[in-house]
């Protein structure tokens, strides 16, 4: 460790994407921090997702001991662009193609497996598994956090990055709730052989996005196999009664949640259906997990030494790709603001407070505009501009 004008000690709260980025941008500049995590060392989400916008905040960030973003992509080495066909799931019809070079320029970008991401940002980290947070304590020296096996963590920066149902969240902001979204999801991972899956990638690297009134989809690659490959595919709907499909889904059966994607979908193309056959009842994800939005309030959200990244900030629907992205920008430019108090000087709780203020700004706007997405009758919106 260094001789800095200040010594800061970070306490992190969560391990997902933006936990991680961050204890890594604090590795690199050697800066002391701790890193906690709920659950155990196997968690797994069989999720992809897109990287571009966040990209250009990484520079210069990053150890240079742990594997580039890219080598998460299922495309790696193999000659071929990420990027995704856009589909209007009544008429059919192609509305567009994205492509995203893993080389920088003006089409950067990637789709990578989130569980693959994770083990490349986990690498050469300390994370304290199994640590359920309880409660903090701070003041103008530093915060003292609490977990629920009655040990305790000492630092002088709390970051809450404990994902959409945030425990940091609640104490900072009593009685706040996220918003939980009028859409129903399904979640289904399936291994197809390759006669399956060569439609599916015709026109793209990664897979399909589609759309029609009220439904959002998506089936996208996440790893070749000997074999075959492994998708994962998404399927959200907003019913007339919403409420009541929330309450069904937290309680169906895998064989109810099949049977019930095969219902919505039953007028997709028919490559996206033998897909969708094939993941039968026990490749669907039980319970499916509930879509949650968080919009920050815009006052009350200056807590001295405690604040927020990622989806604990902005959790929002999955529809125009840029959740995992704005969740990397927070880390970066948090990352970036505690690195210059570190070395250049300047008051820990004044930076905290100008990161904050951004921070929700940003996520706030992230939010709207997804569940603007989710309400548009164009299906070219999924690509969130990225046609």
């Amino acid at each position: 460790m260094g001789s800095f004008l200040h010594r800061e000690k970070v306490l992190i709260i969560g391990s997902g994407i933006s936990g991680l980025t961050l204890a890594q941008i604090l590795r690199k500049a050697e800066i002391e921090f701790e890193l906690f995590e709920r659950d155990g060392e196997t968690r797994a989400q069989g999720w992809s997702i897109g990287l571009d916008k966040c990209l250009p905040y990484l520079e210069g960030l990053l150890p240079d001991d742990i594997e580039p973003f890219e080598a998460a992509s299922a495309n790696y080495g193999r000659g071929r662009d990420d990027g995704f066909t856009i589909v209007d799931g009544q008429s059919h019809e192609i509305l567009g193609i994205t492509s995203l070079s893993h080389n920088p320029g003006t089409s950067y970008g990637m789709f990578v497996s989130r569980n693959r991401l994770r083990r490349i940002l986990s690498k050469h980290l300390n994370i304290r598994y199994n640590k359920q947070f309880l409660e903090y304590e701070a003041n103008e020296d530093g915060v003292t956090v609490r977990f629920k096996d009655g040990s305790t963590a000492k630092g002088t920066i709390l970051v809450g990055a404990d994902g959409a149902s945030s425990s940091v969240r609640s104490q900072l902001l009593p009685g706040f709730r996220a918003i939980e979204s009028q859409y129903t999801m399904l979640h289904g991972n399936v291994i197809l052989p390759k006669e399956v899956y060569d439609p599916v990638l015709e026109h793209s690297g990664c897979g399909v996005l589609a759309a029609s009134p009220g439904l959002k989809f998506y089936l996208l690659l996440e790893q070749y196999l000997e074999d075959g490959a492994r998708f994962s595919w998404n399927c959200s709907w907003r019913g007339a009664d919403w409420q009541a499909d929330h309450v069904w889904s937290q309680r169906a059966s895998q064989q109810d949640l099949f049977q019930r994607a095969l219902k919505e979908l039953h007028y997709f193309p028919e490559y996206v259906l033998r897909a969708i056959k094939m993941t039968g009842p026990d490749g669907m994800q039980v319970p499916p997990i509930r879509l949650l939005e968080t919009v920050l309030p815009d006052e009350g959200l200056l807590h001295g030494r405690v604040t927020l990244v990622g989806d604990s900030a902005h959790s929002m629907v999955p529809f125009r790709g840029m959740g995992a992205n704005t969740a990397i920008i927070d880390a970066c430019e948090l990352g970036r603001g505690i690195i210059d108090v570190v070395r250049i000087g300047g008051d820990t709780v004044e930076m905290l407070r100008s990161y904050t203020k951004i921070m929700a700004s940003r996520g706030r706007k992230e939010v709207l505009e997804s569940r603007a997405t989710g309400e548009s009758l164009d299906a070219r919106e999924v690509a969130g501009g990225r046609i």
